[in-house]
C-alpha cells in the first residue's frame, strides 16, 4: 500500500498538534490548580460546581447577615440592660418614699432625682444603634419613636413591626423592638386586675394590689364584668358607744356589658345581698350597720359568695380574685377593682412625681393614706414594667442564641461546600504532573519521529 507524502505530513502534524494542545492544557491546569478550565472539560461537574458556588455564596452572605444581626441585638441588649437598671433605681426611690419618717422636703429631694430618671428614660426610648437607626421605632428606623407633649405624656411615632435580617434560607430574625411593646403596653395592677382608691376618701384605708386565686374564674365566670367597687360604712357599736363597727359591700360598677353598649343588668347592685343602689343609699337604722360584710383590717375581701350569704345577685358567684384593705376607712370611702389595662412607663413616672409633689398638701388627716395608695399603684406598675422589659430581654437572648447556632451551622455548610467544590474543581497534582511528563515524552517522540519520516522522501536520492 502506498502512503502519500501529504498523508504522512498531515498525520504527523495532527498528532503533534494534539499532543501540544494536551501539553498546554496540562500546563494551564498545573499553573491554575484547577482541573476544570472550561465547562466543556466536564459539563456535569461544571454544572454542579456552579450550583455549589452559588449556594456557598448565599451561605457566606447569611453568615455576614448573622454578624450584623448579632451586632444590632447586642446594642439593643445593652440599652435594655440600662433600662432595667433605671427601673430598679426608681423602684428604690419608691421604697425610700414609702418611709413614714420622711417629711415633705425629703419627698421633694426624691422628686428632683426622679426628674433626672425620667429624662434618662426618654433618652433610652429614643436610643439609636451604630448605624443611626432608632432601636424602638419598629420598621421605621429613621423615625424618632417618642415625642413628649408634656411631662409624662408622650406620643409614639413608630409602628408595631420589627426590622428583620435573613440569617438562613428559612429564617428572618427580628433585630428591633417596637417601642409600644417595651414602653407602653405594660399591664397595671397585678397584671390581671388593678385596685385603686377613691381620691375623695376621708379615711386612712390602704388597698392592696390583690391576688388572683383562680385565673379561669376571673376570665370566664358568668356575670363577671371585671369592674367593681368596695364601699365602706361605719356605725357606732351599740354595745359600746366609744367604739365603731365597720362593714363593706361589693357593688357592680359597670354600666354596660363588656365590649357592648348593652346595659348591664347588675349595674349598681350589691353582689352580696342584691341591694339596688340606683334607688339611693341603704336606709339608716339606728345602731345597725346594714352593709352585708364585716370589715377586718388586712383581712381578705373575697369576690365570691361566702357561707351564710343567702341573697346574692348571682347565685354561687365566684370571680376567682381577692384583695384586702388595711387602716381605718370611713363611711362612703370606696376602692375599685377593675381588669388590668395598659399603662406606659412615662405616665407611671409622672404619677410617682405627682404623689411626691402633692405629699402633705392634704389637711384632713388622711394625707399619708392617700400618698401610700398612690405609691402602691406606682410600685405595682414599676414591677410590671420591669417584668415586661425582662421578658423582652429574654426574647433578645433567645435570638442571640439562635444566631450562634445558625452561624455554627453556616460555618459547617461552608466547609462542606468547599470540600465539594474542591472535589469538583481542584487538580490532582500527582496525576497531573505524571500526565504532563508522559505527554511531554510522547510529544518529544512524535517530533523526533516526524523529523525522521521527513527524510524518507525519494527526492533526496534523485
Amino acid at each position: 500500500m502506498r502512503v502519500a507524502t501529504v498523508t504522512i505530513y498531515n498525520s504527523g502534524t495532527i498528532g503533534m498538534s494534539n499532543l501540544q494542545s494536551m501539553q498546554t492544557r496540562l500546563q494551564n491546569q498545573l499553573s491554575s490548580g484547577r482541573k476544570l478550565l472550561s465547562p466543556s472539560d466536564d459539563p456535569i461537574a461544571s454544572s454542579r460546581a456552579l450550583k455549589v458556588t452559588e449556594t456557598n455564596a448565599l451561605v457566606t452572605q447569611y453568615s455576614t447577615n448573622s454578624t450584623s444581626a448579632d451586632s444590632a441585638l447586642r446594642v439593643s441588649e445593652s440599652t435594655m440592660n440600662q433600662l432595667t437598671t433605671l427601673i430598679q433605681n426608681v423602684q428604690q426611690l419608691a421604697i425610700n418614699a414609702g418611709n413614714p419618717t420622711q417629711i415633705a422636703t425629703d419627698k421633694a429631694a426624691l422628686e428632683n432625682e426622679l426628674q433626672g430618671r425620667y429624662q434618662e428614660l426618654l433618652a433610652l426610648a429614643n436610643q439609636t444603634d451604630g448605624n443611626g437607626l432608632y432601636l424602638f421605632s419598629g420598621y421605621q428606623g429613621n423615625t424618632k419613636p417618642f415625642t413628649e407633649t408634656a411631662f409624662g405624656q408622650v406620643t409614639y411615632n413608630g409602628d408595631d413591626g420589627q426590622r428583620l435580617i435573613q440569617i438562613s434560607s428559612s429564617r428572618n430574625l427580628p433585630v428591633s423592638e417596637p417601642g409600644s411593646d417595651v414602653f407602653q403596653r405594660v399591664k397595671n395592677g397585678n397584671g390581671t386586675f388593678v385596685t385603686a382608691y377613691n381620691p375623695t376618701n376621708t379615711g386612712s384605708g390602704i388597698v392592696s394590689p390583690g391576688e388572683v386565686v383562680d385565673p379561669t374564674k376571673w376570665k370566664t365566670a358568668a356575670g363577671n364584668v371585671q369592674d367593681y367597687k368596695i364601699e365602706f360604712n361605719v356605725t357606732v357599736d351599740p354595745a359600746d358607744s366609744t367604739k365603731t363597727i365597720t362593714h363593706y359591700d361589693i357593688i357592680d360598677n359597670r354600666a354596660t356589658l363588656p365590649g357592648t353598649a348593652t346595659p348591664n343588668p347588675n349595674f349598681n347592685f350589691s353582689m352580696i345581698d342584691s341591694y339596688d343602689y340606683s334607688g339611693g343609699p341603704r336606709p339608716v337604722v339606728a345602731g345597725v350597720n346594714s352593709y352585708p360584710r364585716n370589715y377586718v383590717p388586712g383581712g381578705d375581701i373575697q369576690f365570691k359568695q361566702l357561707a351564710g350569704e343567702t341573697t346574692p345577685r348571682i347565685a354561687n358567684w365566684d370571680f376567682g380574685v381577692k384583695t384586702s384593705v388595711s387602716g381605718t376607712p370611713k363611711t362612703g370611702d370606696q376602692f375599685t377593682l377593675q381588669a388590668s389595662q395598659n399603662v406606659d412607663m412615662f405616665s407611671t413616672f409622672a404619677a410617682f412625681s405627682s404623689a411626691l409633689k402633692n405629699y402633705n398638701t392634704d389637711t384632713t388627716g388622711n394625707g399619708q393614706a392617700d400618698f401610700q395608695n398612690q405609691l402602691n399603684t406606682v410600685v405595682s406598675n414599676l414591677a410590671n414594667a420591669l417584668s415586661n422589659v425582662l421578658t423582652r430581654q429574654s426574647y433578645q437572648g433567645s435570638r442571640m442564641n439562635e444566631i450562634d447556632s445558625v452561624k455554627a451551622t453556616n460555618d459547617d455548610l461552608n466547609l462542606q461546600y468547599s470540600k465539594t467544590l474542591s472535589g469538583l474543581q481542584d487538580l490532582d497534582y500527582t496525576k497531573a504532573i505524571s500526565d504532563f511528563s508522559q505527554n511531554q515524552t510522547l510529544l518529544q517522540a512524535a517530533q523526533q519521529s516526524f523529523a525522521a519520516v521527513q527524510g524518507l522522501s525519494l527526492f533526496k536520492y534523485i
